[in-house]
Order: structure tokens, then C-alpha cells, then sequence
């Protein structure tokens, strides 16, 4: 009987420390993703300038991602969030607007090898209509196919100085 009660006890114990572990532990990353902090960042090395906007961890990926290749003349946009509504490989319009501007960039949709995930690309853009909408002031909507998101402009307007320093095409 004693040993049977110290069993039940034992097992009290280990749940109550299981429940206790779980509460203590940090959320599942699909949580902490939905609270990340996204930051507008300008990176400048020898002819290649970036402006990028996402998070804060370089292994990820930047939702937006503006680069400027000074040598070759191109710039880049690429807009690494889901595509709905249009296939891998057709045409897609980004429309980037602000209050006060509009600029549409032809593109297509392309997708990720390795996660099949699809994202919005264009090549050889003309960058000072996009520029434009980017010195407003006031958070930015993007829109590719019928996917819709706001970008903030928290640090956007210091990191779009510097890209237009450093990008020699504009």
C-alpha cells in the first residue's frame, strides 16, 4: 500500500513539473514570428547598394529588397512574400503607393527551390519612381497579385538617404 501511494505521488510530481516546464517555456518560433520587429536597413559593399526591409535576423530572408548593381547599371526589386492569385513564371505587377505617389514596377512571379513558396521579382527597374514613393513620409502599401501588405517607415526614411548616396544609377 505504501508503495502504491508513493507511485501515485511520483506521478503527481512529474505532472505538475511537466505542466510547470511547459508554462516556462518560450513560445513555438510561429508565435514569436508574428511579434518580430522589422527594420529598414540600407548595406553598401564596393558596387553592389541594398535596401532592405524585414527582420532584424540576417539568416532570414527581407520581405522587400531593393538592390543596386552601380557597375552593370541594374536594379533589382524583389518582394519575398506569398503571391496569391498569380502562377510561378506569369507577369506581375508590384504596386508600391504612398499618400502622395504611386509606382508601378513590372515583374513576374517567381519561386523558391527549396521551400515552393512564391515571391514577387523584377529586373532592371527604374528605381526613381520607387525612390519616390519611399521618401514619403507614413507607412507604404504593397501590393503583388491579391496579396496586400503595409510596410512601416520606421528608419526608412535614414536608410533611403544612404541607398540614394551610394546607388550611382538614380
Amino acid at each position: 500500500m505504501f508503495r502504491y501511494l508513493a507511485t501515485m505521488v511520483n506521478a503527481k510530481a512529474r505532472v505538475i513539473a511537466t505542466c510547470a516546464l511547459f508554462a516556462a517555456a518560450p513560445p513555438p518560433a510561429s508565435f514569436a514570428s508574428a511579434a518580430e520587429v522589422l527594420i529598414w536597413v540600407e548595406q553598401s559593399n564596393g558596387g553592389l547598394t541594398t535596401l532592405a526591409y524585414g527582420p532584424l535576423d540576417p539568416a532570414k530572408s527581407p520581405l522587400f529588397l531593393l538592390s543596386c548593381f552601380s557597375g552593370m547599371g541594374i536594379v533589382v526589386l524583389d518582394v519575398h512574400i506569398e503571391v496569391v492569385g498569380v502562377a510561378p513564371g506569369k507577369p506581375l505587377t508590384i504596386e508600391l503607393s504612398s499618400t502622395k505617389a504611386q509606382a508601378p514596377v513590372e515583374g513576374e512571379v517567381a519561386q523558391d527551390e527549396t521551400s515552393g513558396t512564391t515571391f514577387g521579382e523584377a529586373s532592371d527597374i527604374n528605381v526613381k519612381p520607387v525612390l519616390e514613393v519611399l521618401r514619403d513620409p507614413g507607412s507604404l502599401t504593397l501590393k503583388m497579385g491579391e496579396t496586400t501588405v503595409t510596410l512601416s517607415d520606421q528608419g526608412r526614411a535614414e536608410a533611403v538617404s544612404q541607398f540614394s548616396q551610394n546607388c550611382s544609377i538614380e
